[in-house]
């Protein structure tokens, strides 16, 4: 049995093919175990990999165009991620569009978080997140500065809190650009002061560039292992969840990500003043073709 899939790259810059971050999207996977999605996701060793259940009855159920989708890291399932949810609306929409032989500009992608609407803009395509949930940090600042590796005085007092749109991270704001850049965690720390219920620490570290710009990063702990994601659109939502939490609404900014890891990035994060959070980005094909399932 051969499986198609697509790679697509999902908050890249124009001009620049290697910008963003890399999705695989397996096209048509219902016939897929979890255990088949772990294994090809692993074997992919991309940030995640999704699978849309491409049964005709769920692509048929619009409008919008609808579809139900896992998501996989290499070693465990997300509940939720941004960037897989706006590279799989592209490839969805796509499919979606040469089977009506009409444009497709909407979808509604089912995960285990629920339903997550997402509509292509002038910015690629944007998500609309969950509402955010949030709870307070246990870790005092010189054990959240210790385990990031950053000075404690960088830390912006009060700022650091755990928020989840479908996917928790915990937010840390500084107030020194350069603090960012260099910053150096310790995994080990992570895990001592930052661990989380179900799945390792995720940290989106993050400041003031502008007015309406901010540079991010966002990092993954396992065991000795330190991950850097080139671009998080789940914790980008967070941001938008944390500025909620500070009653801050009815904005917008640009986040950049990813120079640290070669990927640079851009994501668009709208706060509605309703309190709505939405996330945008480029999506932009890269190839595709088959795997045999064996």
């Amino acid at each position: 049995m051969e499986l198609p899939f697509r790679i697509v790259n999902v908050f890249g810059i124009e001009g620049n093919p290697f910008s963003g971050n890399a999705l695989g999207v397996f096209e048509e996977a219902s016939g897929l175990d979890d255990a088949e999605m772990q294994a090809w996701a692993r074997q992919f060793n991309l940030s995640e990999v999704t699978f849309v259940d491409d049964d005709p009855t769920t692509a048929a159920a619009g409008p919008p165009t609808r579809a139900a989708v896992r998501i996989f890291t290499a070693t465990y399932e997300m509940p939720f991620a941004g960037h897989p949810t706006l590279g799989t609306a592209e490839v969805v929409a796509d499919r979606a569009a040469a089977r009506a032989g009409v444009p497709v500009d909407e979808v509604l992608l089912t995960m285990p978080a629920g339903e997550i609407p997402v509509r292509r803009t002038s910015d690629g395509w944007q998500l609309r997140a969950n509402p955010p949930q949030h709870r307070e940090a246990s870790a005092v600042p010189q054990q959240v500065a210790a385990a990031l590796g950053v000075p404690v005085g960088a830390l912006v007092d009060g700022a650091t809190q755990w928020v989840s749109c479908g996917a928790e991270s915990l937010v840390v704001q500084v107030d020194d650009l350069e603090a960012l850049r260099a910053a150096a965690p310790d995994p080990a720390l992570m895990l001592e002061h930052l661990a989380m219920p179900e799945r390792p620490p995720h940290v989106y570290l993050w400041a003031w560039t502008g007015a309406d710009t901010v540079e991010a990063r966002m990092f993954a702990a396992a065991g000795t292992t330190l991950e850097e994601d080139p671009a998080t659109g789940s914790a980008c939502s967070n941001l938008g969840g944390w500025f909620v939490a500070q009653g801050r609404t009815g904005f917008e900014v640009v986040v950049s990500q990813g120079a640290q890891t070669g990927r640079p990035s851009r994501l668009v994060l709208t706060v509605d003043p309703d309190a709505t959070i939405r996330v945008a980005g480029r999506v932009a094909g890269v190839g595709s073709g088959t795997v045999s399932r064996g």
